[in-house]
């Protein structure tokens, strides 16, 4: 594809990218891919990340606060941004939530407000963002959302049982939209990705750790090659296009064949 026709595929698209929470993250990621696609983001940002908020102002984005666990601060941010852009063509979920310590304990250990917290962040955010878009979503001729799965939805993983429970839970989430929400015409797809070198991940389980299971990963990929952001981030943009048409309810695996290879 030409840049000409690449800076084009999103041109006079505007949408939001909900949970940038530094430029190791993959809402900073997504959001740089899809401004380089023609777009017009605005990105979600923790009231306490107001520093990087008015980084991202001087960049070009649109910046507003959400807390993703008050249901008003969702309302609030996403009627602001539907007024300013008139209407939103897409809406890419990126949020999680990990309570402080919980992975370092037994998943029988866990917590009611641990493990509500963290649904309530992973999953109910998404359908709550979505039941505020869907009015600016329906002014779109290509109304499309997208949110973020990993290989924890699907397969237990060492030190991860709540994010994978909540990504598992958000697998589901991801079909009941999409069936609700396709009378509208509103395409509601997922994006399955393994490990990056996120803040979260190193946060999470550690720098060495990361980095050691990313080459795990890649040498058990039928690639050979580690997944990168833009690996990522450009099955993002597609399923936001007018390119990606009568497909919803999908989650589109990116791991270089990870998970299709027995060996």
């Amino acid at each position: 594809m030409s840049a000409q026709a690449a800076t084009a595929l999103l041109a006079d698209k505007r949408g939001l990218v909900l949970g940038v929470s530094s430029q190791d993250s993959v809402g900073f990621h997504a959001a740089e891919q899809l401004r380089s696609h023609g777009a017009e983001v605005a990105v979600s940002l923790r009231p306490s990340r107001s520093a990087f908020m008015s980084e991202l102002a001087a960049a070009g984005y649109a910046p507003v606060e959400l807390e993703a666990s008050d249901e008003a601060s969702i309302a609030r941010a996403v009627q602001q941004l539907g007024q300013r852009f008139g209407r939103l063509d897409f809406l890419v979920h990126t949020l999680v939530h990990v309570p402080e310590g919980a992975l370092a304990r037994p998943v029988t250990a866990l917590s009611a407000s641990e493990l509500g917290d963290a649904m309530e962040i992973g999953v109910r955010s998404l359908l709550v963002a979505a039941r505020y878009a869907k009015p600016w979503l329906e002014k779109s001729t290509t109304p499309r959302i997208v949110t973020l799965l990993s290989g924890g939805a699907d397969f237990a993983m060492p030190s991860y049982h709540v994010v994978g429970m909540v990504k598992a839970a958000l697998s589901a989430a991801v079909r009941y939209l999409a069936a609700e929400l396709g009378p509208a015409g509103i395409l509601c797809n997922a994006v399955n990705f393994s490990m990056l070198e996120t803040d979260a991940a190193r946060r999470v389980i550690g720098v060495e750790r990361t980095a050691q299971t990313r080459q795990h990963l890649a040498k058990r990929a039928m690639t050979h090659t580690p997944v990168a952001y833009a690996d990522v981030t450009r099955a993002i943009a597609f399923l936001v296009s007018p390119l990606c048409s009568n497909l919803t309810g999908e989650t589109v695996l990116v791991d270089g064949g990870f998970s299709k290879s027995y060996f």
